[in-house]
């Protein structure tokens, strides 16, 4: 594997990304043992996808994983709490207040 080949085809990017197929990805490996100009790129590829995954907020990855029926569950139980919190509240408060 040549520059001209690494150039041409992103092979340090794709190599970063785990795009490269089997036997170019043990061409371009066999190739980084003896080339640092190589190894800077992929170092440089690796910074570059690094700064580049923002990480998700909590509620981002809880809501990934949730199933829609636990979404559901989820919204309806906080409905019924809503709802019925107050209903029983108020009329604690009025007896409190006469």
């Amino acid at each position: 594997m040549d520059h001209g080949y690494i150039d041409d085809h992103s092979v340090a990017q794709r190599y970063v990304g785990n795009a490269l197929q089997p036997e170019e990805r043990a061409a371009f490996e066999a190739h980084l043992v003896d080339c640092q100009e190589c190894t800077d790129r992929v170092l440089l590829a690796e910074m570059f996808y690094a700064r580049q995954e923002e990480p998700l907020p909590l509620r981002a990855k809880l809501a990934a994983r949730l199933k829609p029926w636990q979404v559901v569950l989820i919204f309806a139980a906080t409905v019924v709490l809503l709802v019925a919190v107050p209903a029983l509240l108020i009329p604690v408060l009025l007896r409190l207040i006469r």
